[in-house]
């Protein structure tokens, strides 16, 4: 018998503007059984995961399953991840909103679009308290008060500061993605070229994929915990697609899949709250 689940938490008011929510998957099994492959959605956010126990995750690379650092810092995603855990394991990640980067972190993300990397060699030693405070914690609440103490002593660094980027992808997120980059430019009163440099060096991509990401995440996050099979066309009309072929066609490129064949996996239950699955 194995089983899985995810579970997420939900931070302080004080860092509600930096974290979008805590989390947890757990698998256990006996022994070296392996769970199904699970895809990690590209949802614009940034992820700063950390292993909780010695059994690390894989992660599918160019075709090689490869072995995950104990805790790292990902990126903004463009493209799905298939993962897996072979034996029991604990994953707990802090999702940041991207603009977290600058304001709370003061560090630039730009070459982690699409990438990831070993959470010391982006943030210093320091980090390595925070890994080390949660490793081999059962109690989750304890796991994320002993985060939050960490970030608020981050937020003492912090000074309120006007930043173009952080409102327009702020923006972006309130309107689900579906504000036009020229409405977004005049909404900001800076030029459509200054928005899209601002991006590429904060972000490491346009405002225009941030937007697409975004989009695509909203659709997906208001069928996947529907009972019976969506209709795909008003999905498409709900969130501004311009056709249920151009939704589709979108869906595809951040998944490598049709939506259906993502709604009837039954094996998924990453980034599902509360979803709990066990196996035979």
């Amino acid at each position: 018998m194995m089983s899985s689940g995810y579970q997420e938490f939900k931070p302080s008011a004080e860092l509600q503007p930096y974290v979008e929510c805590y989390w947890l998957h757990r698998f256990e099994t006996e022994g070296e059984r392996e769970s199904p492959v699970q895809r990690c959605m590209p949802f614009g956010t940034l992820e700063l995961i950390l292993h909780l126990d010695d059994n690390r995750c894989d992660a599918l690379f160019n075709g090689q399953w490869e072995k995950l650092p104990p805790a790292f810092l990902v990126g903004l995603y463009r493209d799905a991840v298939q993962w897996k855990t072979v034996g029991s394991c604990r994953k707990f990640g802090i999702r940041l909103r991207p603009e977290s980067a600058l304001e709370l972190f003061r560090i630039p993300i730009a070459p982690l679009f699409n990438q990831f990397t070993d959470v010391e060699s982006y943030f210093g030693k320091e980090i390595n308290r925070l890994v080390d405070d949660v490793y081999g914690v059962k109690d989750m609440n304890e796991v994320v008060r002993t985060t939050e103490r960490f970030l608020r002593g981050l937020l003492k660094n912090t000074r309120a500061k006007h930043h173009h980027i952080s409102e327009a992808t702020r923006l972006i997120r309130q309107t689900q993605g579906r504000l036009s980059i020229d409405a977004l430019s005049e909404n900001l009163y800076i030029g459509r070229r200054q928005l899209e440099r601002i991006f590429k060096d904060h972000y490491g991509t346009t405002p225009k994929m941030y937007q697409r990401i975004i989009r695509f995440r909203s659709a997906y996050e208001s069928f996947c915990s529907m009972s019976s099979t969506p209709n795909w066309a008003e999905v498409s009309y709900q969130f501004g697609y311009s056709d249920q072929a151009h939704f589709i066609r979108d869906f595809k490129e951040f998944t490598q899949e049709v939506p259906t064949n993502i709604f009837q996996d039954q094996y998924q239950y990453f980034r599902l709250p509360d979803k709990q699955v066990r196996f035979a």
